[in-house]
């Protein structure tokens, strides 16, 4: 892998931008998928009849070897720039909202992180990611906060439902004066059902600085590869 240096052809290699490469890639899975569509490998003929459609046996059998070769050498020369550029993405590295990773490691967060927005369902293809533990610490800090509310509830509406039992048990003792601290009562009561949050990793400031690290690898990652893709230069078989 080398930076910066222009792209040149050797006889037996040809020397090309990552850009270049992804560029040829889609042109040549364009060619395969036609030539495939176009070759025909075998027929079936009247043994008298030499030529269907206005093409004879030798021509026929001419064409398919050649159709055939070409789609394997398209295929080989595929290959070898995918295997490249996958080599180059294994071993070159990036700085994406300050932190260094390999370029396939950016790349693979990327589609993880596209496949969520998308909310893609998971299967064993699935690859955890740090959006994927912030989807998940997110979800949970919500169901906490809403069972808080509702606890909060209930616990109010039970508060209210004891006092007034101690209230109507010392009524019906035919005492008009009760002398009940109804407020240490109610103070006691919120004091033990109270609902609490246990939150040991602070999860709110904590997310605050995960969802910024996110969203700074977001914006980053796009323009990061192509720069790195358009100055890093990968070796293939020359094109013949």
């Amino acid at each position: 892998m080398t930076r910066n240096s222009k792209a040149k052809t050797t006889a037996q290699t040809q020397r090309m931008t990552v850009t270049a490469g992804l560029k040829e890639l889609k042109l040549l899975n364009k060619r395969i998928t036609s030539r495939i569509d176009d070759l025909k490998a075998i027929r079936t003929r009247r043994s008298s009849t030499e030529t269907i459609a206005g093409i004879n046996k030798k021509d026929f059998e001419d064409t398919a070897r050649e159709g055939f070769q070409a789609i394997q050498a398209l295929l080989a020369r595929r290959d070898a720039i995918k295997a490249e550029i996958v080599r180059s993405n294994a071993e070159s590295t990036v700085t994406v909202g300050g932190q260094r990773m390999t370029v396939a490691a950016a790349i693979e967060r990327k589609r993880a992180l596209e496949a969520q927005k998308k909310n893609r369902r998971r299967d064993e293809d699935f690859v955890p990611t740090q959006e994927t533990l912030v989807q998940h610490l997110r979800a949970q800090y919500a169901v906490a906060v809403a069972e808080e509310a509702n606890l909060l509830s209930v616990m109010e509406a039970e508060r209210e439902m004891r006092v007034n039992s101690f209230l109507n048990q010392e009524r019906s003792k035919g005492q008009k004066d009760t002398g009940i601290d109804t407020k240490a009562i109610e103070e006691a009561y919120r004091a033990a059902n109270t609902p609490v949050i246990d939150d040991p990793l602070d999860l709110l400031k904590k997310l605050a600085g995960m969802e910024e690290d996110v969203e700074i690898f977001a914006s980053e990652v796009d323009r990061v590869l192509d720069e790195h893709n358009a100055t890093t230069y990968i070796e293939v078989p020359a094109s013949q």
